[in-house]
């Protein structure tokens, strides 16, 4: 392009950014010398620490060509614009402050520029992560498959997979800037480097592109989560503003140049395929938006894709869009459903089928046919996809009978099935594609393990995830892991193991515990069903192995080569937890036909009081058992948003609460003492799982938190401690078990007793006279076991709306709960003290009535009722 040297102008907004300025710095001292030259302009956006000073004095000590220019608070964009108004190169960069650049960064730009000709307006530097808290970087940004190859200049009207979604990490020409006046969105905080790179590109002469595979441009993750990313919730451009005052006007500006190019929907795609995932996510949830905000954030997504073609919708793979979401972008832009690849059949319970189809607007007429005669289904639901509220797109579940071929028909027309998962592929399948796929009814038992799509014509696939970021994984490694699946799946048919192990039950809760669900299913079986295979799968050497050895319990040691054997063989796992270690506890090609042989059934940790469909729905749960009458009517009601339907989820009581039950039968109330105080854990507060099943460690000291500082004020209150002292309470703490070993530092009062480790936490609850906990299902123990009930509540608007791991339910306090609620330290010691000393007709009725309405089982045969279920459903 040019044949002089190149002056490329470097703008770094900066902003409470000192801490890291300093390795940007080293990088701009670390560049290697080339046919080039550089300007620095340090923009300081009102920060109030000395990121402009340590630029000054960067910028005396090195005596590079630039200046540092101070502003109010203005944001990014502003400062950005200061840095265009200042700049006097050919080209203009955007690198964030604490950001990192490779040593050959600007020396690759410029060959790039001398190589080039005159119609390049655009270098995209290659990104990589750099996680702060580890030190690595990696080569794993989505769009990195445009740097795999040095090919040159490419032209976006031709490649336009191409994209530029940021702008700190490209090159502008200022010539172009200037000319059209182009300036970042002042204000917008969310999506601004797409629509300013967009807007550039659509007011430029040409949109060739030129990727720079050696120009590294490393984006940093840091430890504290304080990037602009992660402060989604207090940023109301996240929903509303990167539509409003950005995509909606670009989209506008495209229009009045002619067709929106392709180029441009990619680009928004990009962005939408992470957008709607978090509304699967509990922690990215919008749960704090109110209904109205949700009502037009779903207004303003339309306003997009209705303006997107349905091809460019559908043929999007630039990321992963799930189909479910891809069915959703289309349904929101007006477009009509593919009928190839929106219904599927899927082999789920022994004995059933489920076939699930997703529809817009009404519920089409269904008609279900298996050699000529029409089929009634077991059971059949509507789920609701729960982004943003909306009720245009849902999904239908049909369990049916078991049988030899199956054909559906909605609305009059034959639909072709497919095995597995929804497939959105090429919108180029026509209609006559369609009759002829649906013309035969479907052979299901045959190709259920080949997972074919039965399709008449070859249906491209467009749906395809990126590729994985590369993994060094030795020839070597590769064969020893293969020998050693081989040698688990023989060593599984020998006599020995294959008899040992035959329609097994593998019983389990935690990893490392009992006293659960599983436990006490287990302690049934063992003694009132010996004829089934029963074993109890924990984690050797820990204190509850002993336990539960020295009770006679067969034991499998977890994740050891005997349990990797026994999965091969089993018929059944059941567990009360559901954390990856439990369901998949071994990867599915350890098993025989890639697909574990067993049955889940998930007993539960507790009465189910939130929406966790989020977390359900990713599981492959076989069978739930529940406990409470509307706990079993929120999974499966119709047009809620779980995929469980009433032929999986059966209410049968807990085998836990028959042992609470006989425990209590001891402790008459008027001879009980304990005040029993146990909340639950937040999420927040734990740091992720450094390893494979290993604990989570507390961001915080604990003293340090809300938490720890309102649930020690409780313990050490006056108000608790008058009851040790006249009413010879006894003040018990019961940790979560997640924070138990994660608070060496704190220091309890002498009149309270704190269970570190596994208890009787039967033999504690039926002691107890009052129970003080938050958002626990333990009140539904202690409350079943005749304690009284105090919620103490100080993180309640946070908390239910979504700040742990649930999501709001149907659950209100106010309307179920058992006890009365404090939102304040001083009122929930009041409400504790009152509870202990009130007499029996001083403490409401209504609580009781509550207790016995969610409760009905409550009669000591829940593991009975488990123990039969499983054997009719599963033919065991």
């Amino acid at each position: 392009m040019s044949k002089g040297r190149t002056k490329f102008s470097v703008v770094v907004p900066m902003f409470r950014t000192e801490k890291f300025l300093g390795e940007l710095l080293q990088s701009f001292d670390a560049q290697r010398r080339g046919d080039y030259e550089l300007e620095f302009i340090f923009v300081d956006d009102g920060s109030d620490d000395a990121s402009a000073d340590v630029a000054q004095a960067w910028l005396d000590r090195s005596g590079r060509a630039g200046q540092v220019i101070r502003q109010e608070n203005g944001g990014v964009s502003r400062a950005r614009n200061r840095g265009i108004a200042a700049a006097t190169g050919t080209w203009i960069t955007f690198p964030d402050s604490d950001d990192l650049l490779s040593d050959g960064y600007f020396a690759e730009a410029a060959a790039a520029v001398h190589a080039a000709t005159s119609d390049v307006v655009l270098l995209s530097a290659n990104v990589w992560r750099y996680e702060e808290a580890s030190g690595k970087r990696a080569d794993v940004h989505p769009l990195r498959l445009k740097f795999r190859d040095d090919v040159g200049a490419v032209d976006l009207a031709e490649r336009p997979s191409f994209i530029q979604t940021q702008a700190a990490s490209a090159f502008f020409r200022l010539d172009v800037i200037r000319e059209h006046d182009i300036a970042f969105v002042e204000g917008l905080r969310v999506a601004e480097d797409a629509v300013f790179a967009s807007t550039y590109l659509l007011s430029a002469p040409t949109t060739i592109v030129v990727p720079l595979r050696k120009s590294i441009y490393y984006y940093r993750r840091r430890a504290d989560a304080t990037s602009a990313a992660d402060s989604y919730k207090t940023n109301p451009d996240f929903y509303f503003g990167r539509f409003v005052r950005g995509y909606l006007p670009l989209l506008e500006l495209a229009k009045s140049h002619g067709d929106i190019p392709r180029w441009l929907e990619n680009i928004i795609l990009y962005d939408l395929s992470w957008y709607f995932p978090r509304e699967m996510n509990k922690d990215r949830k919008a749960t704090h938006l109110t209904d109205a905000e949700r009502a037009k954030a779903i207004e303003l997504l339309r306003a997009v894709l209705r303006q997107l073609k349905a091809s460019t919708i559908v043929n999007y793979r630039l990321t992963a869009i799930s189909p479910e979401v891809r069915a959703l972008m289309l349904t929101l832009g007006d477009n009509p459903l593919p009928e190839v690849g929106t219904v599927r059949l899927a082999k789920n319970v022994a004995g059933s089928f489920e076939i699930c189809y997703l529809f817009r607007d009404e519920l089409p007429t269904e008609l279900i046919e298996s050699d000529g005669s029409t089929v009634t289904p077991v059971t059949a639901k509507t789920r609701k996809l729960d982004y943003f509220g909306q009720e245009l797109l849902r999904e239908r579940i049909i369990r049916l009978p078991e049988l030899a071929d199956i054909r559906i028909s909605l609305d009059g027309r034959y639909r072709p099935l497919q095995y597995g998962g929804y497939y959105l592929g090429s919108s180029e399948a026509t209609a006559a594609r369609v009759r002829l796929s649906a013309a035969a009814p479907l052979k299901t038992t045959a190709l259920w393990r080949q997972m074919a799509i039965r399709c008449a014509a070859e249906v491209v696939c467009y749906t395809k995830a990126p590729i994985p970021a590369p993994t060094a994984v030795s020839k070597g490694a590769a064969l020893r892991r293969q020998r050693y699946r081989a040698f688990i799946r023989n060593l599984a048919k020998t006599p020995r193991f294959a008899d040992k192990y035959r329609d097994a039950w593998l019983v389990m809760d935690r990893v490392a515990s009992g006293h659960d669900n599983g436990e006490y299913l287990y302690e049934h079986l063992r003694t009132e069903r010996p004829d089934i295979n029963a074993w109890f799968v924990i984690q050797k050497g820990t204190p509850e192995w002993d336990r539960l050895s020295g009770l006679g319990f067969r034991l499998i040691p977890y994740r050891s080569v005997e349990h990797k054997v026994a999965l091969q063989c089993a018929a059944v796992v059941a567990s009360s937890q559901l954390d990856v270690e439990i369901v998949e506890p071994t990867p599915a090609d350890f098993y025989r036909h890639k697909r574990r042989p067993w049955r889940f059934v998930y007993l539960q940790h507790g009465v189910l009081q939130h929406n966790l469909a989020h977390w359900f729905n990713g599981k492959d749960i076989d069978l739930l058992t529940t406990a409470s009458v509307d706990e079993h009517a929120s999974i499966v009601e119709d047009g809620g948003t779980y995929r469980l339907t009433a032929d999986s989820v059966v209410m049968t009581g807990f085998p836990r609460h028959d042992a609470i039950l006989k425990a209590a039968e001891g402790h008459p109330y008027d001879q009980r003492s304990v005040v029993l105080v146990a909340p639950t854990w937040r999420d927040s507060l734990f740091l992720p799982k450094a390893s494979f099943a290993a604990r989570r460690k507390l961001r915080d000291p604990f003293l340090e938190t809300d938490y720890g500082r309102n649930w020690m004020g409780l313990l050490t209150h006056p108000a608790l401690k008058q009851l040790a002292d006249e009413e010879n309470a006894e003040i018990v703490y019961l940790p979560h078990p997640n924070f138990r070993g994660n608070t060496p530092e704190v220091t309890y009062p002498d009149h309270v007793t704190v269970i570190d480790s596994t208890p009787d936490i039967h033999e504690l609850m039926a002691r107890a006279r009052v129970t003080v906990t938050d958002y626990s299902s333990i009140f539904f123990d202690a409350a079943l076991a005749g304690s009284r009930i105090v919620y103490f509540q100080f993180d309640q608007e946070t908390f239910l709306n979504g700040s742990h791991s649930y999501l709001p339910g149907y659950w209100d306090y106010d309307v179920h709960g058992f006890g009365p609620i404090s939102t304040q330290l001083d009122d929930a010691a009041k409400l504790t003290n009152e509870a202990y000393t009130a007499q029996g007709g001083q403490w409401p009725q209504l609580f009781a009535d509550r207790i016995a309405r969610t409760l009905p089982l409550a009669d000591g045969k829940s593991a009975d009722r488990i123990t039969e279920l499983i054997e009719s459903k599963f033919r065991v």
